[in-house]
């Protein structure tokens, strides 16, 4: 290392910061020794200031990072409840704050102005700094939540939230009197320490007294000079199109159909790539202009942070013959048409959702739909509004987005198993409706453990394990009422096995209820649904053992179809909002 040169382009504003990292020991002369040398640069900071970025990507070859998952954007609206008041807590120069090793330090080291420097703390570009940072974080957020506190932490970046201002705000003076004890230095320009009901955080503004969230003033000037810019010559390089792209992607999550009005500027890019040079500009044509003009007038529509509770659930399916939906307690079916018969399975199962919508959309009108299929590639293209991989799926699921949103339907949509989506899939082959019974050799054993029930509440005279049931059909006259969902449950005990499509409609109507239910689910790790059975368990599930032999759909007197593929649980859940 005789005569070293520096590898980093000196300017005032470097001066500055070497300057400061070393009046501030985060920086550091050594004598020479063994060392690995990278470089640094800076980039801007949101707030006009410069960040020291370390070159750290040879030495990042050699460094193991192990994969670890930090909160996003999308996890906030399950934090954030409605007419929450919020703060936020950012760290200053967060990464300085953890020393490195002494014996690691060689491995980060620079030159500058012939000085040998080493860094004494985390440098931002090295690849394990964000693992590192976060667990510390974590560890810090966990204590806070101990103390009674919600909040998220993204690395440097603390979201506090409650109910009640004036709570928030002693959470605020715990949090931040704990941080500072620890050593912390709080950006205050940058925090918010006063409980609002607006505030920015990870890019997005979010506004919980109107249940809005909406892209950042700043971010919107910048996406719409992009694409002002890109309108006006009516061409565009590849890393145009890169850029533009990146940040619709990031700004749809706020804006309402911001994925579905991008799909042919992301197919124009993947086309282009096949064929063109980066600095090669091409001509832009009609639908790829239409897209960007739809986002200069629609970049700055919020879109709402919670979804109203559903007021449908719908289930549908496509089979080769014909297709078939439920909703609510409505059957609906159709057959296939000459040209629709030879379609792939994907698109059928796509247009059984589009006729779904097509035969009910006025008794939809103004409701949240609750959309279950089995079919991966149908949800997918439903829950990202498009994709880029089939032309006919993306104008199908154009079709349903413009419907929906000529009558006001809100949709959510989550995949469920073939071998639960009995209902559709019976309705789809002109099959009888299903109806599952668990035999006796099961059931003692339950009732054993719990208890008897006073009545089975989704039944059939075939069906029931108990004397006492409700059952759909007006027509049954035996039965104690009609339709469950209607009355609003009050029992000792009850039994409560409906098919497993109304999972999420059960558990909500739950929370008006009281009393004891013994509910059979499904076991279904993933569902989004299992986190508030579990919650409203009051001991661990009992697994049905043998399903083939003790369950029987008695419209054909033999065991469910895939029932191999099925296991069943039973819970012991209350009823109310505050289990």
């Amino acid at each position: 290392m005789s005569n070293p040169k520096s590898p980093i382009q000196s300017s005032d504003e470097m001066d500055l910061i070497i300057e400061k990292m070393k009046h501030e020991g985060v920086l550091a002369k050594v004598d020479v020794s063994p060392t690995f040398l990278s470089s640094m640069f800076l980039v801007p900071k949101g707030d006009g200031s410069m960040r020291p970025i370390f070159n750290l990507k040879a030495l990042n070859r050699y460094v193991y990072t192990a994969p670890f998952r930090l909160i996003n954007v999308y996890k906030i609206p399950d934090f954030l409840q409605p007419s929450d008041w919020m703060a936020k807590i950012d760290i200053s120069q967060a990464y300085f704050h953890i020393p490195i090793s002494e014996a690691h330090r060689r491995f980060l080291r620079l030159i500058y102005q012939q000085e040998l420097l080493q860094m004494n703390c985390l440098p931002f570009g090295l690849s394990s700094a964000p693992k590192t940072f976060a667990s510390v974080s974590n560890w810090m957020a966990q204590i806070l939540r101990q103390r009674g506190i919600r909040l998220v932490v993204y690395l440097d970046d603390y979201l506090l939230a409650n109910q009640d201002a004036r709570v928030l705000k002693d959470h605020i003076k715990i949090a931040v009197n704990l941080l500072e004890y620890l050593g912390w230095k709080i950006n205050y320009a940058k925090s918010v320490v006063q409980p609002c009901q607006t505030i920015e955080y990870l890019g997005i503004t979010w506004d919980c007294k109107h249940n809005q969230k909406s892209l950042p003033a700043q971010k919107c000037a910048k996406l719409s000079a992009m694409i002002t810019n890109i309108s006006t010559s009516k061409r565009a390089t590849i890393k145009d199109l890169e850029r533009v792209i990146g940040l619709m992607n990031f700004a749809s999550f706020t804006v309402p159909r911001g994925r579905l009005n991008y799909r042919q500027l992301q197919r124009l890019l993947i086309a282009s790539k096949r064929r063109s040079q980066d600095h090669t500009r091409m001509l832009l044509d009609k639908a790829v202009l239409q897209e960007l003009q739809w986002w200069l007038i629609h970049l700055k529509d919020p879109s709402p942070v919670h979804h109203p509770y559903p007021t449908h659930y719908v289930v549908t399916d496509a089979s080769d013959v014909a297709w078939g939906a439920q909703i609510n307690n409505l059957s609906v079916t159709g057959t296939w048409s000459s040209q629709e018969k030879g379609l792939h399975c994907n698109r059928k199962e796509l247009l059984a959702i589009l006729k779904t919508l097509e035969d009910q959309c006025q008794n939809l009108r103004f409701g949240s739909l609750h959309l279950q299929c089995d079919n991966k590639t149908a949800v997918s293209y439903l829950r990202n509004e498009g994709g880029t991989k089939s032309q006919g799926l993306l104008e199908i699921t154009y079709k349903i987005f413009m419907l929906l949103d000529s009558h006001q339907i809100t949709l959510t949509v989550y995949h469920i198993p073939g071998a639960y989506n009995v209902e559709a899939d019976h309705l789809s082959r002109f099959r009888k409706r299903p109806e599952w019974h668990l035999l006796p050799q099961a059931t003692t054993q339950i009732f054993a453990k719990w208890g008897t029930p006073v009545i089975d509440l989704f039944a059939s005279r075939l069906t029931r394990v108990v004397p006492r049931y409700c059952y759909l059909d007006c027509h049954d006259q035996l039965a104690d009422f009609h339709d469950a969902m209607t009355q609003q449950w009050n029992y000792e005990l009850a039994w409560v096995f409906p098919l497993p499509f109304l999972m999420p409609k059960v558990l909500q109507h739950l929370n008006t209820c009281q009393g004891m239910y013994l509910i059979v689910a499904p076991r279904w790790e993933q569902v989004f649904w299992r986190p508030d059975l579990k919650n409203r368990a009051t001991a661990p599930p009992w697994t049905i053992m043998n399903l083939k032999n003790v369950l029987v759909d008695v419209s054909t007197g033999l065991p469910p179809q895939k029932v191999t593929e099925m296991t069943l649980e039973v819970w012991r859940c209350g009823g109310g909002r505050n289990i």
